[in-house]
């Protein structure tokens, strides 16, 4: 950064500081006894003689100690205020939440809920039987396929790489789970039950009845380019769950 720069920021930083000192009755020396520099250190802060700390911690103390945010204290502008604060909502959602009304909430942001166990990927899943909710996550609805933005989903861990490149071991899918009677609605990536537990596959619905099970990752097909194909007469073992409309990368 050019030292003209830095020079600008130093002097909106020293504004602000002898702003808030000014109307919150703060002297320098209270400053410097909290956060443990000198009273001197402080002035030229303020007078901006001095540019302003570099270690970020300090700021947060210097904001602490004059009652208001370090965002009220920095040298940034309403939209990049805004743009702050947007983001840590999002990423930390669940630590604000319990403070924020509902209306307040970015609309942008939903909460799903995340299922104990993983689907398997090349790897075995956990029963049906034994999925059961056990915590929530907050999910950027643009992550979601847009006609089921305002479904019930379901999130389930992934286990093994044969949906490389769509989901890797540890990612996140997110599922909407079929209703009694309700069926699948053409080709697409499903979790589905069979012998082996629950697995997240591509599944094409073929015109004689036949269900082709796909990995996303190659390397898992046989030579005919899938990995199994089920016919209709035996496709009482296979259990079609959800459909998947979305993923969370742990990248």
């Amino acid at each position: 950064m050019a030292s003209k720069d830095l020079s600008n920021l130093s002097n909106q930083f020293a504004a602000k500081l002898r702003f808030f000192m000014d109307k919150n009755k703060i002297t320098g020396q209270q400053i410097a006894d909290k956060i443990g520099v000198s009273k001197s250190a402080v002035i030229s802060w303020a007078n901006g003689t001095r540019k302003f700390p570099k270690d970020i911690i300090k700021i947060y103390e210097i904001a602490d100690v004059l009652g208001i945010s370090v965002l009220d204290l920095l040298p940034y502008s309403l939209e990049e205020k805004q743009k702050i604060v947007k983001n840590a909502l999002v990423d930390e959602l669940e630590e604000y939440e319990k403070y924020l009304p509902s209306n307040l909430i970015p609309p942008s942001i939903r909460t799903v809920h995340l299922i104990n166990g993983y689907v398997g990927a090349g790897s075995f899943g956990l029963n049906d039987s034994d999925l059961e909710v056990i915590d929530k996550i907050y999910v950027d609805i643009h992550t979601i396929e847009k006609s089921y933005r305002n479904k019930e989903l379901q999130a389930i861990r992934v286990a093994g790489d044969s949906m490389l490149p769509y989901v890797n071991d540890g990612d996140i899918a997110l599922f909407c789970k079929f209703k009694d009677g309700e069926a699948p609605n053409g080709d697409g990536k499903y979790i589905i039950s069979t012998s082996q537990g629950e697995q997240i596959k591509n599944l094409k619905f073929m015109l004689n009845g036949n269900i082709r099970i796909i990995s996303e990752n190659p390397s898992y097909h046989t030579k005919d380019g899938y990995d199994e194909e089920i016919d209709k007469d035996s496709q009482e073992y296979l259990k079609i769950i959800g459909k998947v409309v979305g993923r969370i990368l742990k990248g």
